[in-house]
């Protein structure tokens, strides 16, 4: 009787284990020619001449040794806002918004940093080193700017994934915890309120693939979170070698928040301010009013005939954020 009882477990762990690893080992199609509304949003932003010369790579050296670069905006007041570019791309594509925002009346410096696995010096292009690497990287920068420097505030936020990546630090362990959260677009998670089913087109994940890590995961093997799960439609017009087309499933899980993001969200003890597209094809905009519903320190904003990438170069959205940190100071 032991004995059929021991075979029977052995079977169904081999059985396990043999579907997650047919999983971990699934084919990720090739990328299609099939151009999404995102892909077209974003080839119509480049094409249209509305990006700017960003500012000159700075690096820093993080708590593993590792060169980080970031790229500096000095503000006329004494804030300081890191923030954090979306999914793909890097930092040079804020400059128009980060210039625009720190030269306004008591504007804050702004210090873009382009994440682990992305830019121009990604360590190793679309993958981490475990998943609170980026998080690390976030305090490692704080650091680094107050020295020598007197910010009487530290603001985080960032653009679509990089959005995710501001909830997940704010959420999480590391420290300090910034006094408010500028969030413009921001990834939350795929079975979130504002989660458009195909993304627009602009990511296509490879599911079977996803599973099959987080099989693993339970059984408390690691070995396979580096293999890639997501891919992005980039157009020929934003590849300059600095693009990250492929994320890893480690990659992904260290700039979103966790499969537990509605208490993630209204843990959170600081301001936040949301900014939204009105003709966002990622997201429904609509969405996040839900998201955001049980943390009632959240501002919400809306622009009117914006898509998601134009958000990131609008004249409207440094007034936006710069109102609000000053509204946050008479408070």
């Amino acid at each position: 009787m032991i004995y059929q009882i021991v075979t029977f477990l052995l079977t169904g762990i081999s059985a396990y284990f043999l579907i997650a690893l047919i999983l971990v080992a699934w084919p990720f199609r090739e990328s299609t020619t099939k151009r999404g509304i995102a892909t077209d949003e974003l080839d119509r932003l480049i094409a249209g001449g509305s990006l700017i010369q960003p500012a000159e790579p700075t690096f820093f050296v993080a708590r593993d040794g590792a060169r980080r670069l970031y790229r500096l905006y000095p503000g006329r007041g004494s804030d300081l806002l890191i923030f954090l570019h979306g999914s793909s791309s890097d930092s040079s594509y804020l400059a128009k918004f980060s210039k625009s925002l720190s030269q306004r009346p008591n504007g804050p410096t702004v210090v873009t940093l382009d994440m682990r696995g992305h830019g121009q010096s990604p360590g190793r292009r679309g993958d981490v080193d475990h998943v609170h690497q980026q998080e690390q990287d976030i305090a490692d920068m704080w650091g680094i700017m107050k020295q020598g420097h007197r910010f009487s505030r530290f603001f985080l936020g960032g653009h679509s994934i990089g959005g995710g990546l501001a909830i997940r630090y704010a959420s999480g362990h590391e420290q300090p915890k910034p006094d408010g959260l500028v969030l413009i677009a921001p990834f939350i998670h795929r079975k979130s309120p504002a989660a458009r089913p195909d993304s627009g087109g602009w990511a296509v994940p490879c599911i079977p693939r996803f599973a099959g890590v987080e099989i693993f995961g339970r059984m408390g093997i690691h070995f396979f979170e580096g293999r890639p799960v997501l891919r992005f439609q980039i157009p020929p017009s934003s590849k300059n070698g600095a693009e990250t087309p492929l994320y890893s499933w480690r990659l992904f899980k260290s700039v979103t928040p966790s499969d537990k993001w509605e208490k993630d969200i209204e843990c959170i003890n600081s301001c936040i301010l949301v900014i939204t597209a009105e003709n966002d094809s990622i997201f429904y905009p609509d969405g996040y009013k839900d998201i955001f519903k049980n943390n009632h320190r959240t501002t919400i904003k809306s622009i009117s005939d914006s898509n998601h990438f134009e958000l990131s170069t609008s004249d409207e959205v440094p007034n936006i954020i710069n109102d609000w940190l000053q509204g946050i100071t008479r408070r």
